[in-house]
């Protein structure tokens, strides 16, 4: 497999639109992001920070080595965490999500096939941040990255996202459906 993301390009800094700034996600961003994934709900209050600290820091890295990318998602002064955005391969993260080296041969998907997810607090939702976010993502990733194709992946979206998600027209690939819980692939271009 060649590599995720070319070794002669310089990975995208950041996107900037209204209030807000989405940019490389940081060990010093710890405290932040902390309490954005908590008032989220992506994490437990019994989550330690430490811990969070740890996955911060190995995001730090591998986007670093452009392996996978982990932006946060800020207001512009960088007092507020609204989130966080990934960029990752989407054929080995699926395979490796749900344990089945088979489950993308259908899917038409090469390995290098970039794939984004991302979470936003409830202050987000209130600032409709959701679909503004997913609108902005779609330029700049046409612009800016060296990709033809982008996919998004709905990990037990709620139905608030999954209607926003129908708002911009995106094509959705599949649906998986584990029990109560579901995962859509929608490609965004």
């Amino acid at each position: 497999m060649d590599a995720f993301f070319p070794d002669n390009k310089e990975v995208p800094k950041e996107l900037t639109f209204d209030n807000i700034k989405i940019r490389q996600l940081l060990s010093t961003d710890n405290e932040l992001d902390y309490q954005a994934a908590i008032e989220s709900g992506f994490r437990p209050e019994s989550f330690p920070k430490d811990v969070n600290l740890e996955q911060i820091s190995k995001h730090e890295l591998d986007h670093n080595n452009k392996i996978e990318f982990a932006y946060t998602i800020l207001n512009k002064d960088e007092s507020v965490c609204y989130g966080c955005l990934f960029v990752k391969p989407i054929s080995p993260f699926l395979k490796f999500a749900f344990f089945n080296d088979r489950m993308c041969d259908h899917l038409e998907l090469e390995d290098n096939d970039p794939g984004i997810s991302f979470w936003i607090t409830p202050k987000g939702w209130e600032q409709n941040l959701f679909e503004k976010i997913l609108k902005q993502l779609i330029d700049w990733f046409k612009n800016e990255w060296p990709y033809e194709s982008l996919f998004y992946l709905g990990m037990r979206p709620s139905q608030e996202e999954i209607n926003e998600i129908k708002q911009v027209f995106l094509k959705e690939k599949f649906i998986l459906k584990l029990g109560e819980e579901q995962y859509i692939l929608w490609q965004l271009f």
